[in-house]
Protein backbone atom coordinates (compact mmCIF):
# COMPACT_ATOMS: atom_id res chain seq x y z
CA UNK A 1 0.00 0.00 0.00
CA UNK A 2 1.33 3.44 -0.89
CA UNK A 3 1.09 6.37 1.39
CA UNK A 4 -1.02 8.03 -1.02
CA UNK A 5 -4.05 5.63 -0.42
CA UNK A 6 -3.76 7.12 3.06
CA UNK A 7 -3.93 10.72 1.55
CA UNK A 8 -6.54 10.21 -0.70
CA UNK A 9 -8.66 8.49 2.08
CA UNK A 10 -8.22 11.21 4.54
CA UNK A 11 -9.15 13.80 2.01
CA UNK A 12 -12.06 11.97 1.02
CA UNK A 13 -13.12 12.11 4.45
CA UNK A 14 -12.63 15.88 5.16
CA UNK A 15 -13.45 17.47 1.77
CA UNK A 16 -15.85 15.15 -0.21
CA UNK A 17 -19.55 14.31 0.52
CA UNK A 18 -19.17 10.51 -0.01
CA UNK A 19 -19.84 8.76 3.22
CA UNK A 20 -17.27 8.26 5.71
CA UNK A 21 -18.95 4.29 5.81
CA UNK A 22 -18.16 4.05 2.33
CA UNK A 23 -14.75 5.40 1.79
CA UNK A 24 -13.77 3.07 4.98
CA UNK A 25 -15.53 -0.25 3.37
CA UNK A 26 -13.85 0.50 -0.17
CA UNK A 27 -10.78 1.15 2.12
CA UNK A 28 -10.50 -1.78 3.51
CA UNK A 29 -11.79 -3.69 0.51
CA UNK A 30 -9.25 -2.39 -1.54
CA UNK A 31 -6.47 -3.30 0.85
CA UNK A 32 -7.83 -7.11 1.08
CA UNK A 33 -7.65 -7.36 -2.57
CA UNK A 34 -4.15 -6.20 -1.93
CA UNK A 35 -3.47 -9.02 0.18
CA UNK A 36 -3.01 -6.77 3.38
CA UNK A 37 -3.84 -7.90 6.57
CA UNK A 38 -6.95 -7.26 8.49
CA UNK A 39 -5.13 -5.64 11.19
CA UNK A 40 -2.59 -3.87 9.37
CA UNK A 41 -5.76 -2.22 7.50
CA UNK A 42 -7.39 -1.02 10.66
CA UNK A 43 -3.92 0.28 12.43
CA UNK A 44 -3.38 2.72 9.30
CA UNK A 45 -7.10 3.65 8.98
CA UNK A 46 -7.75 4.64 12.73
CA UNK A 47 -5.00 7.42 12.81
CA UNK A 48 -6.57 8.75 9.24
CA UNK A 49 -10.03 9.19 10.93
CA UNK A 50 -8.22 10.01 14.03
CA UNK A 51 -6.67 12.97 11.88
CA UNK A 52 -9.59 13.74 9.89
CA UNK A 53 -11.74 14.40 12.55
CA UNK A 54 -9.40 15.92 14.45
CA UNK A 55 -9.50 18.64 11.55
CA UNK A 56 -12.93 19.25 11.48
CA UNK A 57 -12.27 20.31 15.57
CA UNK A 58 -9.63 22.71 14.46
CA UNK A 59 -11.17 24.37 11.76
CA UNK A 60 -13.96 24.86 14.39
CA UNK A 61 -11.32 26.37 16.70
CA UNK A 62 -10.19 28.34 14.30
CA UNK A 63 -13.35 29.85 13.37
CA UNK A 64 -14.03 30.62 17.15
CA UNK A 65 -10.87 32.34 17.25
CA UNK A 66 -12.40 35.58 14.78
CA UNK A 67 -13.98 38.54 16.37
CA UNK A 68 -16.80 38.57 14.02
CA UNK A 69 -17.91 34.47 15.16
CA UNK A 70 -16.70 35.39 18.60
CA UNK A 71 -19.18 38.59 18.85
CA UNK A 72 -21.74 35.98 17.35
CA UNK A 73 -20.95 33.22 19.85
CA UNK A 74 -21.97 35.20 22.74
CA UNK A 75 -25.82 34.75 22.54
CA UNK A 76 -27.86 33.32 25.64
CA UNK A 77 -28.38 30.51 23.16
CA UNK A 78 -25.08 29.73 22.44
CA UNK A 79 -23.66 29.69 25.72
CA UNK A 80 -26.80 27.48 27.04
CA UNK A 81 -25.37 24.55 24.77
CA UNK A 82 -21.75 25.07 25.68
CA UNK A 83 -23.22 23.86 28.85
CA UNK A 84 -25.22 21.21 27.01
CA UNK A 85 -21.89 19.80 25.09
CA UNK A 86 -19.90 20.54 28.21
CA UNK A 87 -22.26 17.92 30.05
CA UNK A 88 -22.95 14.94 27.15
CA UNK A 89 -20.20 16.02 25.11
CA UNK A 90 -18.25 12.90 25.31
CA UNK A 91 -20.57 10.60 24.61
CA UNK A 92 -22.02 12.34 21.92
CA UNK A 93 -18.65 12.97 20.36
CA UNK A 94 -18.01 9.18 20.82
CA UNK A 95 -21.29 8.02 19.49
CA UNK A 96 -21.15 10.44 16.79
CA UNK A 97 -18.92 8.30 14.69
CA UNK A 98 -22.12 5.37 14.21
CA UNK A 99 -24.53 7.93 13.37
CA UNK A 100 -24.61 9.16 9.26
CA UNK A 101 -25.94 12.12 9.06
CA UNK A 102 -23.91 13.99 12.26
CA UNK A 103 -20.73 12.88 12.22
CA UNK A 104 -19.34 15.62 11.14
CA UNK A 105 -21.22 18.23 12.45
CA UNK A 106 -21.01 17.26 16.11
CA UNK A 107 -16.46 17.56 15.63
CA UNK A 108 -17.58 21.14 14.38
CA UNK A 109 -20.08 22.11 17.54
CA UNK A 110 -17.32 19.93 19.68
CA UNK A 111 -14.65 22.85 18.53
CA UNK A 112 -16.83 25.73 17.78
CA UNK A 113 -18.41 25.66 21.18
CA UNK A 114 -15.11 25.16 22.52
CA UNK A 115 -15.06 21.62 24.35
CA UNK A 116 -12.09 20.60 25.65
CA UNK A 117 -9.46 19.69 23.48
CA UNK A 118 -7.85 16.77 25.84
CA UNK A 119 -11.09 15.07 26.11
CA UNK A 120 -12.00 15.45 22.60
CA UNK A 121 -8.90 13.82 21.45
CA UNK A 122 -9.18 10.85 23.98
CA UNK A 123 -12.90 10.27 22.80
CA UNK A 124 -11.89 10.67 18.81
CA UNK A 125 -9.34 8.72 19.19
CA UNK A 126 -10.76 5.83 21.24
CA UNK A 127 -13.77 6.03 18.94
CA UNK A 128 -12.34 6.39 15.88
CA UNK A 129 -10.15 2.68 16.47
CA UNK A 130 -13.65 1.26 17.16
CA UNK A 131 -15.64 2.36 14.09
CA UNK A 132 -12.76 1.63 12.18
CA UNK A 133 -12.18 -1.99 13.91
CA UNK A 134 -15.74 -2.77 13.28
CA UNK A 135 -15.95 -1.44 9.73
CA UNK A 136 -12.45 -3.55 9.03
CA UNK A 137 -13.79 -6.91 10.36
CA UNK A 138 -17.30 -6.55 8.42
CA UNK A 139 -15.68 -6.26 5.41
CA UNK A 140 -13.44 -9.14 6.06
CA UNK A 141 -16.62 -11.24 6.87
CA UNK A 142 -18.01 -10.26 3.87
CA UNK A 143 -14.95 -11.29 1.86
CA UNK A 144 -15.28 -14.26 3.86
CA UNK A 145 -18.92 -15.37 3.22
CA UNK A 146 -18.99 -13.64 -0.26
CA UNK A 147 -16.24 -13.23 -3.11
CA UNK A 148 -17.17 -9.69 -5.17
CA UNK A 149 -16.41 -11.83 -8.03
CA UNK A 150 -19.13 -14.57 -6.99
CA UNK A 151 -21.83 -11.35 -6.31
CA UNK A 152 -20.89 -9.86 -9.51
CA UNK A 153 -21.64 -13.25 -11.36
CA UNK A 154 -24.80 -14.20 -9.79
CA UNK A 155 -26.45 -10.38 -10.46
CA UNK A 156 -25.46 -11.06 -14.11
CA UNK A 157 -27.14 -14.51 -13.89
CA UNK A 158 -30.37 -13.37 -11.72
CA UNK A 159 -31.02 -9.92 -12.99
CA UNK A 160 -34.98 -10.81 -12.62
CA UNK A 161 -34.49 -10.87 -8.54
CA UNK A 162 -32.47 -7.87 -8.46
CA UNK A 163 -35.37 -5.80 -10.68
CA UNK A 164 -38.35 -7.20 -8.44
CA UNK A 165 -36.47 -6.33 -5.50
CA UNK A 166 -36.17 -2.90 -6.97
CA UNK A 167 -39.62 -2.71 -7.96
CA UNK A 168 -41.16 -3.46 -4.63
CA UNK A 169 -38.80 -1.08 -3.05
CA UNK A 170 -39.99 1.71 -5.17
CA UNK A 171 -43.75 0.36 -5.05
CA UNK A 172 -43.43 0.95 -1.31
CA UNK A 173 -41.89 4.25 -1.90
CA UNK A 174 -44.97 5.71 -3.83
CA UNK A 175 -47.34 3.96 -2.03
CA UNK A 176 -46.19 5.53 1.25
CA UNK A 177 -45.82 9.19 -0.33
CA UNK A 178 -49.60 8.75 -1.45
CA UNK A 179 -50.65 7.31 2.10
CA UNK A 180 -49.01 10.20 3.50
CA UNK A 181 -50.18 13.10 1.00
CA UNK A 182 -53.78 11.84 1.61
CA UNK A 183 -53.44 11.99 5.39
CA UNK A 184 -51.86 15.46 5.35
CA UNK A 185 -55.01 16.38 2.48
CA UNK A 186 -57.43 15.12 5.63
CA UNK A 187 -56.14 16.75 8.23
CA UNK A 188 -56.06 20.09 6.48
CA UNK A 189 -59.72 19.99 5.31
CA UNK A 190 -60.48 18.70 9.08
CA UNK A 191 -58.71 22.00 10.47
CA UNK A 192 -60.51 24.03 7.53
CA UNK A 193 -64.32 22.98 8.29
Amino acid sequence: MDIMALVRLAGGIMFTPLSDDVLMMSFAALRLREGMYPVVIWLTAWPVFFIAFTWFYLLARFFREIPLVKRWMKSRFLERAETIIERRGLWAIGLSFFLPGVRHPIHYVAGLLGYPLPRYLVMTFLAAGVYTGLWTFLIVRIGEAVTWSELWNWLQVNPGIVGSVLIIVIGIAVIGIVHHRRQKESVEESSSI
